[in-house]
């Protein structure tokens, strides 16, 4: 993300916590989500109030004027809309075409419960907004937003919606996404056809119908970082095409479909990751280039552990994948230049543990629980090299005898990694490199 837009997201953060001082009702944190159920009792500490429509900043002025909004729409002192029940069938807020500084929290967005009521908040062609600490319930969809920048979606609770939680039908720019609550909605809990330097961030997403978090077209240089995500009818994370994504430190578990599903990603990094309990593939990448997939760890998935269906020149190291019913890894026939090395393999499915259908894959100094010895020389490295399965006839000529996703197999010894031959097939012809070298062991 650009450093001013960091800077702008950190000034609108610290007019939320402001608000307080103002002097209007927030949402207490302590409040548990199932307490919320009696909305009669909840909404007594709020004035109830008819839907609020704006289309324009002169419209922002003078309905904060006839409301006595404090702020004057400035970036240091934003309107804030604060202390209302809503209780309508269309958009209980509706922010188009405006450029001001607002702010919506400590708010409780209800809605009838019937499928044709509209969406909790409507925000289209719209920027520099604050959507935080709200209750979001019963409506089509919880925030509803098209085509805006900087619009920031922060500890909200958003529950029992007939389809997404929060959804961009359009894009969103340099917009953060953090700390809510989204749950038993009909359909995904964040989704997003575009996304460009945005974060997605520490939300709890769980008994959705469809996937977790979903950004279907385009995502280019956005974080989707420490989010739970569990008890999902679909995926956990699904992308669409992605250049310089990272995803880290996410807990995915529980869902019908896989744990991850990218469509074409390009400079992506995938980060220590918990997957687990998954009705499908624990990762599913086609098209994967370029991109860095380490230090995750699968369980307990009902698939394979990581697919790589397709792409080049990707690194996948030092996760660890246990208990899938099928292949730890699987490189596709359109799967090339991989290089898959220092994960652990544990009571994986499969004549073999890994499988390999493409071309110049290279599997190496991995670890095997079903091929641990022999290791007459003590150097940590099985003498027989791990024959895997698939069309490629491909072998991993070092598998090691000790997993390096737990403690260091060496110790932190050097040692010398045998003579290797690489055979390098081109128009044909088959050139022969014998290498020598001395490293110091890093497992």
């Amino acid at each position: 993300m650009r450093a001013d837009g960091k800077i702008k997201i950190a000034l609108l953060l610290a007019i939320v916590l402001a608000v307080g001082v103002l002097g209007n009702p927030v949402i207490s944190s302590n409040i548990e989500p199932q307490l919320l159920e009696d909305q009669n009792g909840f909404s007594t500490a709020y004035t109830p109030h008819a839907a609020i429509i704006i289309h324009s900043n002169t419209e922002m002025v003078a309905r904060a004027t006839t409301e006595s909004w404090p702020g004057d729409g400035s970036a240091g002192n934003p309107y804030v809309i604060t202390g209302y029940y809503f209780y309508d069938t269309t958009h209980s807020l509706e922010i188009y075409d405006t450029s001001l500084y607002w702010v919506f929290t400590g708010n409780e967005v209800n809605g009838s419960g019937d499928p044709t009521v509209w969406c909790g908040i409507a925000i289209d062609n719209a920027t520099n907004g604050i959507i935080s600490n709200n209750l979001f319930h019963n409506r089509y969809r919880g925030v509803w937003l098209d085509d805006v920048t900087n619009v920031n979606i922060t500890g909200n609770i958003i529950q029992n919606n007939h389809l997404h939680g929060i959804e961009c039908v359009g894009f969103i720019n340099g917009c953060l996404i953090s700390e809510n609550t989204v749950t038993r909605c009909e359909g995904a809990g964040i989704r997003s056809v575009i996304a460009t330097d945005c974060i997605i961030s520490d939300n709890v997403i769980y008994e959705n119908d469809l996937s977790g978090i979903q950004v279907v077209g385009s995502s280019t240089r956005c974080e989707i970082n420490n989010n739970e995500i569990n008890l999902m009818g679909s995926m956990g994370i699904q992308l669409g095409p992605s250049t310089s994504v990272s995803i880290k430190h996410n807990q995915i578990s529980n869902t019908s479909g896989a744990g991850m599903y990218l469509q074409g990603s390009d400079g992506i990094e995938i980060y220590n990751n918990t997957i687990e309990h998954c009705d499908d593939d624990g990762m599913k990448l086609t098209t994967c280039e370029r991109g860095l997939v380490h230090e995750n760890t699968i369980t307990s998935c009902d698939g394979i552990g990581i697919y790589i269906v397709s792409g080049e020149n990707s690194t996948f190291k030092l996760n660890h994948i246990e208990g899938v019913t099928e292949y730890g890894i699987k490189t596709g026939v359109a799967a090339m230049n991989m290089t898959i090395t220092r994960n652990a393999f544990i009571n994986n499915g499969g004549t073999a543990q890994v499988y390999d259908d493409g071309e110049n894959n290279v599997y190496i100094y991995n670890y095997y629980d079903d091929w641990t010895s022999p290791d007459v020389d003590a150097d940590q490295i099985v003498d027989v090299p791990y024959v895997m399965d698939g069309d490629a006839d491909n072998e991993d000529p070092y598998p090691l005898t000790e997993s390096p996703t737990g403690t260091n197999p060496s110790g932190g010894e050097s040692f010398s990694i045998p003579i290797d031959v690489l055979l390098i097939v081109s128009g044909g012809v088959a050139l022969v490199i014998v290498m020598v070298v001395l490293v110091k062991k890093r497992c």
